[in-house]
């Protein structure tokens, strides 16, 4: 036996030595860190395992109030709905997720901010929301009958996203549709508050709009 062993087993019976399934994670970084006792995590790219990390530190921790704030110019579409899918999930278990936006949550970034129980923006920030744009879904587009698939694939797509975003905010499905058909969506943080896709704007003090 080396000694290197006993990194990793316990002498004498060689039991494997347990580890919290966080200890890889090191906290604080430049993105995660714990602040007056809550999580705060900034999200810039579409990290749907590093979300997934943070709001696994929060649980072992006992940590109740997660804050994450975009600045995103947006990203891979299913990651971002599996970071939606994971805040639904804690706000569930009794988290409070907080989203924060000081400058730019753009399409991906835009659908995850508003996940949030409490949606505060900067009264500058800029949003933008548009048609979705999917690279591949996993089948060679060249026939006739695949185009029309395709089609297909991109309503159900594109039609599960707006049912998502009438039900944060004031707009309804088809409202949404229209704003974004054949074109970009952009609001800023006033404009965030006007539509029901923010909460109130950042400040000393959470204010809700007048």
């Amino acid at each position: 036996m080396q000694e290197s062993c006993l990194e990793c087993h316990i002498k004498g019976d060689f039991r494997v030595i347990e580890t919290a399934a966080d200890a890889h994670l090191v906290y604080p970084t430049s993105s995660m860190q714990v602040i007056d006792g809550d999580g705060y995590f900034l999200l810039e790219r579409i990290d749907d395992t590093g979300v997934k990390d943070f709001f696994d530190y929060l649980h072992r921790h006992k940590i109740k109030k997660a804050i994450i704030e975009i600045h995103s110019p947006g990203g891979a579409l299913f990651d971002a709905q599996r970071i939606v899918g994971l805040i639904r999930y804690w706000q569930s278990r009794g988290v409070t997720v907080e989203t924060r936006l000081y400058g730019a949550a753009f399409s991906a970034g835009f659908y995850i901010l508003v996940a949030g129980d409490k949606r505060l923006v900067d009264q500058y920030a800029d949003l933008m929301w548009h048609e979705v744009q999917v690279a591949s879904f996993g089948f060679n587009v060249s026939t006739p009958a695949d185009r029309e698939e395709e089609a297909v694939i991109l309503r159900h797509i594109q039609d599960v996203r707006s049912r998502y975003l009438a039900t944060r905010g004031k707009l309804t499905k088809e409202e949404i549709d229209a704003k974004i058909s054949k074109k970009e969506w952009w609001m800023s943080g006033e404009d965030a508050l006007k539509y029901g896709f923010a909460d109130g704007y950042l400040g000393a003090l959470f204010f809700p709009p007048s």
